[in-house]
């Protein structure tokens, strides 16, 4: 009997059956080294809806000054982007659909710094040339950025890293430790955080605190201990803290515990908690594990 042919994965879709079942899982994880193919295809389309915006929706008499604008875009992207000669070109002919498609290009299949130089001509060019555009270019780009968990944001009008290798080695470090409690509270932590669909910021925080208080429990011996307790004696097992530290981390139970704190399903706070805020508690959480670790494996 004649074999049927094999199907090939057409679509990705956040939060589907397929993602949710294993079959076509779309990436997580924070995208630093080079971005996925569905994210290149978001940035190409955003950056195609801010150019479509401002040049025809925008203006939809479309008069000389957006045609001139329009214009302007196209020789400035061919000449300081593409390095493209314009002088044969006729000056009020430029469509600017047929020069995206150059952008199109790039943002799909150049290497990651160089879909990093095009956001960053194309978002600096309507902030200095569009003053009427009624868009905050940095909040809006950012957003999408954060939605792809992008590692990178823009801060003043650059493009920033927001994870450096250092933080990187930290988080994969306890994610590689042979304590598996400590490692499923940070996995599920960088889960909350990186998930495109519906980040959750207040359940990674608590999650990277519970990875804090997982490894303290197994130096003290004690599975009940919440994480005040556990910091508190600690040193009866022969782990010196610095009173810095011990009191930092002392204030960080209390930070998640207290009411209206990340521990507390209620309250104004969890609304409030933010990227950046997850992130640094993941990595703080990560290197407090990764240097109890060390000082525990020095004991035994």
């Amino acid at each position: 009997m004649e074999q049927k042919a094999q199907r090939k994965s057409m679509i990705k879709v956040r939060g589907g059956y397929s993602d949710k079942n294993g079959y076509n899982v779309v990436c997580n994880s924070l995208q630093v080294d080079d971005f996925d193919d569905r994210t290149r295809v978001v940035i190409c389309n955003k950056l195609y809806e801010l150019c479509e915006y401002k040049f025809e929706t925008h203006n939809q008499k479309f008069n000389y000054s957006e045609w001139g604008k329009s214009n302007r875009f196209c020789k400035d992207l061919l000449t300081e982007v593409f390095n493209v000669s314009t002088a044969l070109e006729y000056d009020s002919k430029y469509d600017w659909r047929l020069v995206f498609k150059r952008v199109e290009g790039v943002t799909l299949n150049a290497l990651k710094n160089e879909v990093l130089d095009i956001v960053w001509f194309i978002i600096n060019w309507f902030n200095d040339n569009t003053r009427d555009l009624q868009v905050d270019l940095q909040k809006y780009f950012n957003f999408y950025l954060e939605k792809e968990c992008v590692g990178y944001r823009f801060v003043d009008m650059e493009i920033v890293k927001i994870t450096d290798d250092e933080e990187i080695e930290t988080i994969n470090t306890t994610c590689n430790s042979k304590y598996n409690s400590c490692k499923i509270h940070i996995k599920k932590a960088l889960g909350f955080l990186s998930d495109r669909k519906s980040p959750d910021y207040k359940n990674s925080i608590k999650e990277s605190i519970s990875a804090v208080e997982s490894i303290c429990q197994i130096i003290t011996d004690d599975k009940k201990a919440t994480l005040g307790e556990a910091i508190k004696h600690i040193e009866d097992k022969g782990i010196k803290l610095h009173k810095a530290l011990k009191s930092a981390f002392s204030a960080l139970y209390g930070y998640t515990s207290n009411e209206g704190g990340i521990r507390h399903a209620e309250g104004m706070f969890e609304s409030n908690v933010t990227f950046e805020e997850a992130k640094y508690m993941l990595v703080s959480c990560c290197a407090f594990v990764n240097y109890l670790i060390g000082e525990y494996s020095k004991l035994k």
